[in-house]
C-alpha cells in the first residue's frame, strides 16, 4: 500500500480505494464547512463596487435575527414521526375494503358527520356508528 492518510498524528497506511473516498468525504466536509454556509463578497476593482453574494444556506439563528419567524416549536424529530405515522396511515387504509376505504374517507378527509354519512347510504346512524368502530379496530390492528 502506497497511500496513507493521516488520523490525528498517525500516519496510516491504506488501499487506493479508501485513499480517494477519504480525500472525496474531506473534500465534501470543506464545502460544507467554508462554501456553502459562508457568504462572500466579490469586488470589482474597475468599477470600485462590490456586491455581497449571501450564503446558499443559513443558520436558524441568523434568520431569526433577521426576524424571520418559524410557526410553531415542533422538532425535526417530531415531523419525521409524523411524517412515518402517515405513510404507515396511508398503507392501512389501502388495506381496507373499498366500503370501508369510502366510509373513512367521508368521516375524515370529506369530514362528513354519522348522520350525514347514513343519511347518504339510507342505514341507521347506528349502524354507521358500528361499521366506523369496526374499520377503526381494524386499523389499530394493522397498525400494530
Amino acid at each position: 500500500m502506497s497511500k496513507f492518510i493521516y488520523v490525528g498524528k498517525e500516519r496510516v497506511p491504506v488501499s487506493e480505494e479508501i485513499y480517494k473516498e477519504y480525500y472525496r468525504m474531506k473534500r465534501r466536509e470543506r464545502y460544507l464547512e467554508e462554501d456553502i454556509k459562508v457568504g462572500r463578497i466579490e469586488v470589482d476593482p474597475e468599477a470600485e463596487t462590490f456586491d455581497f453574494i449571501p450564503s446558499k444556506e443559513d443558520s436558524i439563528n441568523r434568520l431569526m435575527e433577521q426576524g424571520a419567524d418559524f410557526e410553531g416549536d415542533q422538532l425535526v424529530e417530531d415531523i419525521i414521526c409524523d411524517k412515518a405515522t402517515l405513510l404507515i396511515l396511508q398503507e392501512a387504509v389501502a388495506e381496507l375494503e373499498r366500503e370501508e376505504r369510502e366510509l373513512i374517507e367521508a368521516l375524515y378527509y370529506k369530514n362528513l358527520t354519522l348522520r350525514e354519512v347514513a343519511s347518504e347510504e339510507n342505514i341507521s346512524q347506528v349502524a354507521v356508528f358500528k361499521r366506523h368502530k369496526k374499520v377503526l379496530s381494524k386499523l389499530k390492528k394493522i397498525f400494530q
